[in-house]
């Protein structure tokens, strides 16, 4: 895969926002149930000014969520920040650290990294 998970992460959410408006989206795999729908879903909405932009990648058959920031850097652009949460069906919700050297071999980054692939797919300028 050519990108990493935090390049993924704002090209989704550039896709809906190229303008970067103040909002959040939620993109969400919902499973494969037949051939008639697509298993992938996306919901936005707007943010109150004390909140932070973010983008929420969901599995649903997994019972997974992982929910990145977007923040303002010096030039003006933005970027996804270091740290995201994670969280489960059990109740586990804790905050990963995306240090590409320490995280780029686990099976979640992997898993989600391939969800954003996935869900990027959905776009013909991909």
């Amino acid at each position: 895969m050519k990108h990493d998970l935090r390049e993924l992460l704002l090209l989704l959410y550039l896709k809906n926002n190229p303008k970067l408006a103040h909002q959040i989206y939620i993109y969400s795999y919902l499973g494969i149930t037949d051939v008639m729908h697509n298993p992938f879903q996306l919901v936005g909405a707007d943010l109150p000014p004390n909140m932070k932009k973010s983008i929420i990648l969901q599995n649903i058959p997994a019972g997974e969520m992982l929910q990145a920031f977007i923040s303002p850097v010096e030039n003006g652009g933005y970027e996804i920040e270091n740290s995201v949460i994670y969280g489960n069906k059990t109740g586990v919700l804790v905050e990963i650290g995306l240090d590409k050297n320490k995280i780029d071999r686990s099976g979640k980054y992997r898993q989600f990294q391939q969800l954003a692939d996935s869900m990027l797919r959905q776009f013909r300028d991909f």
